[in-house]
Order: C-alpha cells, then sequence, then structure tokens
C-alpha cells in the first residue's frame, strides 16, 4: 500500500507542480486525489505562508508522512477553489487541511513550527487511518 501511495504521490506531484503563491491555484476539479492529502491554503501576501513553505515543506516532503498524505497548495486569492469538501470557512492561512477520499477529517490553522507541526499532523493521520 505505501508503494502504490507513494508512485501516486510523485505523479502527482508532477501532474500538478510545485504551487508558489502568485501562480494560478491548482484546478482541483481535474486532480485525482489520493486517499488522503494534506491541503495547504494559503495567500501570495502572507508572510507565514512563505516561512511555513521554507521551514516545514523540505521537512514534510521528507518525512513518512509525505508518503501518507502528500502535500497540496490552494491559492485562496484564486476563485474556482470552493469545489473541496470542507467542514468550514477557512479564515487564516496557512491552514492544513487533512483530506480523505475527497473530504476534510480535521485541520491545522495558522502557522507552527515544524516539530508542533509533525506532531500534530501525526495525530491526525492516525486518527484518520
Amino acid at each position: 500500500m505505501r508503494a502504490y501511495v507513494l508512485v501516486l504521490a510523485a505523479s502527482l506531484a508532477l501532474a500538478i507542480g510545485f504551487h508558489a503563491p502568485g501562480r494560478a491555484a491548482v484546478d482541483t476539479a481535474t486532480l485525482k486525489s489520493a486517499a488522503m492529502e494534506l491541503v495547504v491554503y494559503e495567500h501570495p501576501d502572507c508572510t507565514h505562508c512563505q516561512v511555513f513553505r521554507a521551514r516545514v515543506v523540505p521537512r514534510y516532503q521528507r518525512s513518512e508522512f509525505a508518503a501518507d498524505a502528500p502535500l497540496r497548495f490552494v491559492n485562496i486569492a484564486v476563485s474556482g477553489n470552493q469545489n473541496i469538501a470542507l467542514n468550514g470557512p477557512i479564515t487564516m492561512v496557512p491552514t492544513s487541511v487533512l483530506m480523505k477520499d475527497g473530504r476534510e477529517v480535521d485541520r491545522i490553522a495558522g502557522y507552527w513550527a515544524p516539530d508542533n507541526f509533525f506532531k500534530i499532523v501525526e495525530s491526525l493521520i492516525g486518527r484518520a487511518e
């Protein structure tokens, strides 16, 4: 299962590339999502989003969590991202939403330092499996 998810995550990463702030958001209607994914809502002018990308994302991509829940970025400044099944509105950025089978499991609102972020992600993934 882990090998399948790893191949799927790599394919997804190649298909969508990295979404940097300021670029168009990923067209969520055309994506085939993994069983779980971590969707990060961000804004191009958000300093905490930039810090998240610099301090958390590289470690996340090397972690065991990346295979279980690959990252996807959504720019909240671009319309057309409303077709994701969220439990409520995004009220701050960055917000990381753990999705399973296309539905929100739970979320991490705001910027958290990497060590704390990984503890929370581990708990969320554990509860979702």
